[in-house]
């Protein structure tokens, strides 16, 4: 073996050290924009979906009211004008 070996697997392993802490960034990094990606597609698909569609209003009970009265009086101007 040569002397030089020690040093030269020092200066490699320094250089696999260096290398991997870049990729643990990128891949951090990485990760972030994916997750923004994310939340920026649910944020627009949001503002994309249609509005909500209006409450429906059923009618009250003064509305049967008025209606079953009309129904009623029509009834019974109909039935008077036939005798």
């Amino acid at each position: 073996m040569y002397k030089d070996d020690g040093v030269a697997r020092a200066e490699r392993a320094s250089s696999l050290i260096d290398e991997i802490a870049k990729l643990e960034h990128q891949k951090v990094t990485q990760a972030a924009t994916d997750q923004r990606l994310e939340e920026a597609r649910r944020e627009l698909s949001t503002l994309q979906a249609p509005p909500p569609l209006p409450a429906s209003t059923s009618p009250g009970a003064i509305a049967h009211l008025l209606v079953f009265g009309v129904t009623a009086s029509a009834a019974y101007l109909g039935y008077m004008l036939l005798i």
